[in-house]
C-alpha cells in the first residue's frame, strides 16, 4: 500500500508541475507583443486584406524549423554584439526554401535599422520591411505539409476569384509557442498583394 502512496504522490506532484509550466506558457504566449496592422477588407472564408508598416526583422535559413528558431532565439537572448535581451514578438514567419527553412522574428517596435543590435552570429541578418499589404487565412492547431498546403490554396482560390494579385511567395506566421493546445494556437498563412 505504501508503494502505492508513493507513486500517487509521485504522478500528482508531476501534474502539478506539468500545469504550472503549461499556464506559464500560455501567460507568457499572451502576452507577447502582437504585431499591429490595419485590416482593410475581409474576403470569402475568413480571407482578410491588411496593412502592415515597417517592420524589422532578424532572419535566419537552416536546415529545419526547430534549428532557425534556436539561432534567432539566442539572439533575442542576449547572444548579440550589445548582449542585449530583447522581448519575443508575435508572429514568426517562415517559409521552406530548398534546402531548409528560412525563419524570422520581429522586432519589437521600438527597434530600427540603426538601434537594433547587431548579431553575434554570421548566420543572422537583419531586414526592413517596407509598408506592405498582405492577404491571410488564419486557421489553428499544428501546422503539417498538408495543412499548410490546405489552407495556402484556399487562400489562393479566394484571391483568384475576387481578382486580387499576389507578389511574391506564401508563408507562415505562428502566433504561439508547440505547447499551446491546438486549439487555441494561431496560425495564418500569408502573402504580399497589389
Amino acid at each position: 500500500m505504501e508503494k502505492e502512496g508513493v507513486i500517487f504522490a509521485i504522478l500528482s506532484v508531476a501534474i502539478v508541475l506539468v500545469v504550472i509550466w503549461f499556464i506559464m506558457g500560455v501567460m507568457m504566449s499572451m502576452s507577447a507583443e502582437k504585431i499591429k496592422y490595419s485590416l482593410l477588407d475581409e474576403l470569402d472564408e475568413g480571407v482578410e486584406i491588411r496593412q502592415y508598416e515597417n517592420l524589422i526583422l532578424i532572419s535566419t535559413t537552416a536546415d529545419d524549423t526547430n534549428s532557425a528558431f534556436s539561432t534567432l532565439a539566442r539572439y533575442i537572448s542576449g547572444n548579440n554584439r550589445a548582449n542585449t535581451k530583447i522581448e519575443m514578438t508575435a508572429p514568426v514567419i517562415s517559409h521552406r526554401e530548398t534546402g531548409g527553412v528560412n525563419m524570422s522574428f520581429i522586432l519589437p517596435h521600438e527597434y530600427d535599422l540603426s538601434n537594433a543590435p547587431e548579431p553575434g552570429e554570421n548566420n543572422v541578418k537583419i531586414t526592413e520591411l517596407t509598408t506592405r499589404k498582405l492577404a491571410t487565412i488564419a486557421f489553428s492547431g499544428y501546422v503539417s505539409d498538408s495543412s499548410y498546403e490546405k489552407h495556402r490554396m484556399q487562400l489562393e482560390k479566394v484571391l483568384k476569384s475576387n481578382g486580387i494579385v499576389t507578389k511574391g511567395e506564401y508563408f507562415l506566421m505562428r502566433y504561439n509557442p508547440p505547447w499551446i493546445p491546438p486549439t487555441m494556437m494561431r496560425n495564418d498563412i500569408a502573402v504580399e498583394v497589389e
